[in-house]
C-alpha cells in the first residue's frame, strides 16, 4: 500500500513531513516539492494531467510534497481516480488563517526561484495586497484540480491538529508511531491559533476565495465523519 500525502503549505504540513522522515527509512519517502503553484493555472494543470498519463507509478512507499493529487492519479477522460492500492491523505487549513501564515512565513523566508515571491519581495507587498491577489486566491482549492475532495481516505485540519495526528495513527498502522513536533511556524503563533485582521479585508478575502471556503467546509464534515467512525468503533 502507497501513501500520497497532499502537503498545502503551511496547514503544519513540515511537523507531519519530518516526523515521517523520523519514522519511515529514507528510500521508502520520494518528496516532491517543485512549487507548482509558481506556474500559470493552465501549466499547472497541464503539467499535471501530462506526469499522470506519461510517468509510471512510484515505487516508494509514500509521496509527499507540494503537487496536485492528480498527478499521482489515474485520469479517466473527466476527472482524476485513485489508483489501486493506494491512500491519499491531506490537511486542510481555514483559507484566511493559512494566507495570512503565508504571508509571514514569505516575509521571514528566503524563496528565491519562485515567481511569485520574487515578485512580492521586489514588490514589497503588504499583507492586503497579499491577501487579495489573484495569484493566491483559492490557493487550496487548485491543488485539487479534478480530484474530489471525498476520495481521500483521510482528511486532517490544522484547527483540530492533535487530534488529526491521533487519528491518522489509528487509521493507517504505517504511522502508529509518529512523534509530532511544532515545526516551520511562525514565532508568535502556535498551531490552531488564529490571526485577527480588519472586518473589511476579511470580507473582501471571503468574497474572492468562495471555493476555498466550500472546500474547507466540505473538509471539516468530512473530519468530523471521521472521528464520529473511530469514536464508534473505540
Amino acid at each position: 500500500m502507497q501513501a500520497v500525502i497532499v502537503h498545502i503549505p503551511k496547514v503544519a504540513g513540515t511537523s507531519l513531513k519530518n516526523a515521517i522522515t523520523e519514522e519511515i527509512e529514507s528510500n521508502n519517502i520520494y518528496f516532491d516539492y517543485h512549487r507548482p503553484l509558481a506556474k500559470g493555472n493552465l501549466r499547472r494543470n497541464m503539467d499535471c494531467l501530462f506526469t499522470s498519463i506519461k510517468n509510471k507509478p512510484r515505487s516508494e512507499l509514500i509521496i509527499f510534497g507540494h503537487f496536485l493529487v492528480g498527478k499521482y492519479a489515474t485520469f479517466n477522460g473527466i476527472y482524476f481516480k485513485n489508483r489501486p492500492n493506494t491512500v491519499y491523505i491531506t490537511f486542510l487549513r481555514d483559507p484566511l488563517q493559512r494566507a495570512i501564515s503565508h504571508f509571514f512565513f514569505w516575509k521571514r523566508t528566503d524563496v528565491t526561484g519562485h515567481r511569485v515571491w520574487e515578485q512580492f519581495t521586489q514588490e514589497n507587498w503588504d499583507l492586503e495586497r497579499f491577501l487579495l491577489s489573484k495569484e493566491h486566491r483559492n490557493f487550496q482549492t487548485k491543488f485539487f484540480w479534478r480530484f474530489p475532495l471525498v476520495q481521500f481516505d483521510f482528511i486532517g485540519l490544522t484547527e483540530h491538529f492533535n487530534d488529526s495526528i491521533k487519528m491518522l495513527r489509528i487509521t493507517f498502522p504505517l504511522f502508529k508511531n509518529l512523534s509530532i513536533k511544532e515545526e516551520n511556524a511562525n514565532p508568535t503563533h502556535r498551531v490552531g491559533n488564529s490571526y485577527a485582521i480588519s472586518p473589511k479585508l476579511t470580507k473582501q478575502f471571503k468574497q474572492q476565495n468562495q471555493q476555498d471556503y466550500a472546500l474547507y467546509y466540505q473538509a471539516m464534515d468530512i473530519f468530523m465523519q471521521q472521528k464520529l467512525k473511530l469514536l464508534a468503533h473505540g
